[in-house]
């Protein structure tokens, strides 16, 4: 029940981070008004970002790892980075044309209120 509870947590801060309209690295990169932890589509500089899906530390209270699912365009060669909350961005390992995975991550789960994902060349 320990775990369920944590996850539960983490699912009302991400989902009270895009309700409050969080925003990637440009006011043009902001989060649709509803959607469900994990998973949802949002537009973000360079890409569309179909699905998200967090992994959370044994005890449930860090993000460690993130995959990133995108509909368009080909991320082959693309440089693809994670942050939350403005702090500093984190590099990403592009999988195939359409996954990204972000590992290594330390992330407080109750702490991550906002997340930015952001695709260049």
């Amino acid at each position: 029940m320990k775990g369920k509870t944590k996850k539960i947590v983490l699912a009302v801060a991400v989902i009270g981070a895009i309700a409050a309209g969080g925003v990637a690295f440009t006011a043009a990169n902001t989060l649709p008004a509803t959607t469900t932890a994990g998973y949802k589509s949002m537009t973000v500089s360079g890409a569309v970002v179909t699905a998200i899906n967090y992994t959370l530390s044994a005890d449930g209270t860090d993000i460690t790892d993130v995959k990133l699912t995108f509909s368009s365009p080909d991320i082959t060669g693309k440089q693809v980075k994670i942050g939350f909350n403005g702090n500093a961005t984190t590099d990403c390992t592009v999988a195939s044309a359409t996954e990204a995975n972000c590992t290594g991550l330390t992330e407080d789960t109750e702490g991550a209120t906002d997340v930015a994902v952001v695709v260049a060349d």
